[in-house]
Parts: C-alpha cells; sequence; structure tokens
C-alpha cells in the first residue's frame, strides 16, 4: 500500500471528478491521502474533503507565494483552523524566490518598500511568515510541509533555528516536499531532522542529479508524493496528476536503489505514519 503525502485535492482540476480520483488512488493501492491547504480558502476545502473521505487528512498553511495578499494577519484563522479533525500538519509553508519582482517601478498593495527595496521587503515578509506557521506547529505538535523554491541558504538558516528549539526526540519534525535539491541540500535536511519527499521529477529523464541523490539516501527517510494535480510522472507527463499515480514514482525509487516496490511502498508508508501521525487524528 502507498500514501500519497501530498495532493492538492481541493483545485479546481478535480471539482468534476473527485470521488472518482479518489476511487481510481484506492484501486491502485494508494491507501491514505494528505491534502495540502495553501490558503485559507483552499484549507477549509481541504477540511471539507477530509471529511467526506476516511482516507484523505488535511493540512493547512499560508505558501510563501502568495505574499503579500496572505500576511501575518491571516494567522490566527490559520490557528483555528489547525485545531480541526484530520488536520495532521502545517503547511505548506516556506520560502519561494523564483518570481519575486527585481526592479519593478513601484511595490506591490500592502508594501511599505520605496522602489528597489521591493525584493528584499517580500523576502522579509515571506520569512516571518514561514516562522510563524513552524511556530504554530509546535505549538500545536503538528509536523510542517515545507516549500522552498530558489530560497535554500534562507530556508535552511530559518529551519536549523527552529530545529535548535524543539526536543530532542522530536524526530521528524517536518518535510521538505517536492524535493528537487542536491546532495548537500539533501543531507542538510536529514540533519536537522526533516524527511525528504520526490514527486513525478524523479521519473523525468532529465532528472539524472536527482535520481543520483536518491540512490544516497536511506529509505527510512523518504517519503513518496504526487503533487497533484501538478508534475505527473512519465507516462502521464504534461497531463494532470492524481494520486493514482503514486506507484509509478515508487517503481522509479526502486529502480535506483535496486530494491523491489513492495519495499519502497512499505518504507515509505512507515515513514508518513511516524510522521503524520494518522492514528492521532481517526
Amino acid at each position: 500500500m502507498f500514501i500519497d503525502t501530498h495532493a492538492h485535492l481541493s483545485y479546481p482540476d478535480f471539482a468534476e471528478e473527485l470521488d472518482e480520483a479518489i476511487a481510481r488512488a484506492g484501486a491502485a493501492g494508494v491507501e491514505k491521502i494528505v491534502s495540502i491547504g495553501p490558503d485559507l480558502e483552499a484549507a477549509r476545502r481541504t477540511l471539507d474533503i477530509a471529511h467526506r473521505f476516511d482516507g484523505v487528512y488535511a493540512t493547512v498553511g499560508l505558501h510563501p507565494g502568495e505574499v503579500p495578499d496572505l500576511s501575518l494577519g491571516n494567522m490566527p484563522e490559520l490557528g483555528a483552523l489547525a485545531k480541526g479533525p484530520k488536520v495532521v500538519a502545517i503547511g505548506e509553508t516556506g520560502l519561494d524566490y523564483y518570481r519575486l519582482p527585481v526592479g519593478q517601478a513601484s511595490p506591490p498593495v500592502h508594501s511599505e518598500a520605496r522602489p528597489g527595496e521591493t525584493s528584499a521587503v517580500l523576502k522579509q515578509q515571506q520569512k516571518d511568515l514561514f516562522w510563524a506557521q513552524l511556530e504554530l506547529a509546535k505549538e500545536r505538535r503538528l509536523p510542517v510541509v515545507i516549500h522552498n523554491r530558489a530560497a535554500d541558504v534562507d530556508t535552511l538558516e530559518i529551519l536549523r533555528a527552529h530545529a535548535g528549539g524543539l526536543p530532542k526526540d522530536w524526530r521528524p519534525w517536518g518535510v521538505m516536499h517536492c524535493f528537487s535539491g542536491d546532495e548537500k541540500f539533501a543531507f542538510d535536511c536529514l540533519e536537522i531532522g526533516l524527511f525528504i519527499s520526490y514527486t513525478g521529477i524523479l521519473t523525468f529523464k532529465n532528472a539524472v542529479g536527482l535520481r543520483n541523490v536518491a540512490k544516497k539516501v536511506s529509505l527510512d527517510r523518504v517519503m513518496l508524493e504526487t503533487d497533484a494535480p501538478y508534475l505527473a510522472p512519465q507516462p502521464h507527463r504534461g497531463k494532470r496528476n492524481e494520486p493514482a499515480y503514486v506507484p509509478l514514482i515508487a517503481e522509479t525509487l526502486a529502480l535506483v536503489k535496486g530494491v523491489s516496490v513492495e519495499e519502497v511502498a512499505r518504507a515509505t508508508t512507515e515513514n508518513a505514519h511516524r510522521l503524520f501521525r494518522f492514528n492521532h487524528v481517526e
């Protein structure tokens, strides 16, 4: 059996056939799905879906790519949502510098930055929101689903500071979602108590570097995810992704590691149970 540890079932891509997509996942051996709520509205919809389906669980978070529309002012409502039944993590949260504006003529709405300072201010807003969600996770004793894009240095700096304030026996305490980094970044994540999670990227023909990293990371530190509706694995690349495709990612990881698909399924499922503690919310 498999667990899809990161999918976006609340997105419009699944609106017309959510029941069918979840049924296909079950038929493919995917026994549980962690559906991600990356903003308040998506989190509310995700909680509704988790209530409807026994095998679906929810996370609630504020995605860094939505700054400055999402801000610290949203934290009280996020904290209330985090108390809901079947919430197994905070996230996705983190840093995303990939599309930060550079040298734009005027700052975005809600920003106090002067022209030319916009990127620095948005980065700080993302950091503040990230830290607030890490603190919420610690308060609620929930793991964290971490998003990182083009922000390795700052992400690790914040995560190391946070990890230093956690009880020593609280390991693992989070996951680096959609891992696509290099070997050093992988082992930096592992060192501070995180799992890393592979998506369909692992199956892409040009992902040789990622597969080389996967060879060196122990199975007891990894999980699988689709990030559906994005990043469909081969042979579905370019089409809408869905949780039923988790076994395709497992097949590639099994080939990379030189083990059976059953061994990958067992290890990654155990890891997901360790992190998300599904039994605590059932």
